[in-house]
């Protein structure tokens, strides 16, 4: 279900699930009508005049936040890459249930707002504040838990406390579009999408985690042998990971010269090196790597190719970054298909015309 101006492929209406095509990954910055769209529920329609953002719970001085307040404030700026948690879950095999993103939903934005320290800050945490729950506007019903219930989760107080966790009123230099939050959501960098809340009404501050739906939704659920209890943990630093964005799957290319490209990132820190096999993991070679820009960005890449021999070829790219961690051939298999960062393989044909 491509989009009426084709800049995203939409895999679900209602709610809007919209993912990027590869090749419009070779930008620095993903325009706004290019950046992969991740709902749980339909978007909400939000007159800035009348919205306001509540600020509670374990805080000695509670507020109550104008959409002008929040623009009065000192503002900050961060480039960030943000992937959704379910991001390639297409290629898992067997299948995990949920959208059945292939590899587009990735994109990298810059983002201005107000560092969320500043709003908690003012507010006064109490000591006993260990996480805060952020609760978005947009509602539905969930079949799963067999109620209706707004879009929540909250987020540990040690992520919170960084400066360039935001409060985002723009996005690339304009107002945030109605599917990305409008008028405000919360900017979490170097984890995956589900944690940024968008349409944000509500913060308040716990002594624990919320525990809610989507909280426990987002866990990583291994397979386990029945011997031994699975390891579930939260979903949250985005896994070592690259993509070819160019050529893309399908392709039928001349014999000759070629320039492989793609894309990289962690949330571990910045990529060292990519490395990419022309010759289904045979041998690999180093491409040429962008330098980093920035703490939350992505990285690109690319390697030169002479196509020779005629018939099918497999492309693939493989990440490692500066803490060590490797991209892997398969990525752990998991009940919801989150964190899948396999080696990207990429099927193509060099054929004569």
């Amino acid at each position: 279900m491509p989009d009426p101006d084709g800049n995203l492929n939409v895999l679900s209406e209602d709610p809007l699930c919209a993912a990027v095509f590869l090749p419009n990954l070779n930008v620095p910055i993903s325009p706004n009508e290019g950046h992969f769209i991740r709902s749980h529920f339909p978007a909400p329609q939000i007159n800035a005049s009348d919205w306001s953002l509540t600020v509670d719970g374990h805080v000695d001085s509670p507020l109550d936040l104008s959409y002008d307040d929040l623009l009065k404030m000192p503002s900050r700026e961060v480039v960030n890459l943000m992937e959704c948690a379910g991001n390639s879950r297409s290629t898992m095999q067997p299948p995990a249930e949920g959208v059945q993103w292939d590899n587009g939903a990735v994109s990298v934005s810059c983002w201005k707002g107000v560092s969320l320290k500043t709003v908690l800050d003012q507010a006064s945490l109490k000591s006993s504040a260990t996480d805060v729950l952020f609760i978005g506007v947009d509602s539905g019903n969930v079949p799963q838990a067999g109620t209706s219930m707004a879009y929540e989760m909250s987020v540990p107080m040690e992520k919170l406390l960084d400066e360039d966790t935001l409060l985002a009123y723009e996005m690339n230099d304009a107002p945030l579009p109605l599917d990305h939050g409008f008028p405000i959501r919360l900017l979490i960098p170097g984890w995956y999408g589900m944690a940024s809340v968008k349409w944000l009404t509500k913060i308040t501050a716990m002594d624990h985690p919320n525990g809610g739906y989507h909280e426990l939704d987002y866990r990583f659920y291994p397979a386990t042998d029945g011997k031994s209890d699975a390891e579930i943990e939260r979903v949250s630093s985005l896994k070592v990971k690259s993509l070819i964005s160019t050529p893309s799957k399908g392709n039928i290319l001349q014999p000759g010269h070629h320039t492989i490209t793609g894309v990289a990132w962690s949330g571990d820190g910045h990529i060292t090196k990519v490395e990419v096999s022309t010759d289904d993991d045979r041998t690999w070679r180093e491409a040429k790597l962008e330098e980093p820009s920035g703490t939350y960005s992505w990285q690109h890449w690319e390697i030169d190719w002479d196509a020779v021999n005629l018939g099918h070829s497999l492309l693939r790219s493989r990440a490692t970054d500066s803490a060590g961690n490797v991209q892997p051939m398969l990525a752990t298999w998991n009940f919801r298909g989150y964190q899948v960062n396999s080696i990207h393989s990429v099927p193509i044909t060099v054929r004569k015309s």
